[in-house]
């Protein structure tokens, strides 16, 4: 399954309160990331595309790295929630983890591969970054997409179907795995459009992997 990703889309949003404020700095940094990558994203170019003074910036966001994290967390509910839909008609809890992990390496290969390479380059170092210097940030950002995948395994587990073991260990062995590729995978094709072949490939060998490591 192509077409979703770890970084999906910006949701829209309309000039109005605070939080609708927040969508729009939010949306701004998606659309520099896309264009220029981590260098373009500055608070003076999400004001210009914004066109928000800077003082509604600062009641949003204490600074960039907030507006980051933001990012994060905006994409990565979006992307539990489109997995979560996409699961609910999945042949049982090894199906579902098939489609998320095979999902997520796959990555977003749809119209504008050059735009998706460098928002996930750029979000891939980030990551990386953050991890070190606002873990707890970060981790609040991933917990819907790690409970998703844990209750599939909790699932299994009581199905019989993955040997027992703490689900959200398990989750977050398959997780890193997957993302630490996606990773990597970003950062090596930010200057070109990735292979659609290749990664389908690679998705299915490294599911290949975490299912023989979790299977009963």
């Amino acid at each position: 399954m192509s077409g979703q990703s770890l970084y999906p889309a910006a949701p829209a949003a309309v000039p109005g309160g605070e939080r609708d404020r927040a969508r729009m700095l939010i949306g701004a940094a998606y659309d520099l990331l896309d264009e220029s990558g981590l260098e373009g994203l500055t608070i003076r170019a999400v004001l210009a595309k914004t066109g928000l003074a800077r003082r509604a910036f600062y009641e949003c966001f204490q600074g960039k790295d907030d507006l980051v994290l933001a990012v994060f967390d905006s994409s990565l509910r979006a992307a539990a929630a489109q997995f979560r839909d996409f699961t609910q008609k999945c042949d049982g809890p090894e199906d579902a983890l098939r489609v998320i992990v095979t999902s997520i390496v796959v990555g977003q290969l749809g119209h504008d591969r050059m735009g998706a390479n460098r928002r996930g380059a750029a979000l891939s170092r980030e990551h990386l970054r953050l991890a070190q210097t606002r873990p707890a940030e970060l981790q609040s950002a991933l917990q819907p997409l790690l409970d998703l995948m844990a209750g599939y395994v909790s699932t299994g587990i009581r199905a019989g179907v993955f040997r027992a073991a703490d689900p959200h260990a398990q989750a977050r062995l398959i997780y890193n795995l997957v993302s630490t590729t996606v990773h990597t995978l970003l950062l090596a094709e930010e200057g070109g459009a990735a292979d659609l072949h290749e990664r389908e490939e690679l998705a299915a060998s490294i599911w290949e992997f975490c299912r023989r490591g979790i299977i009963a």
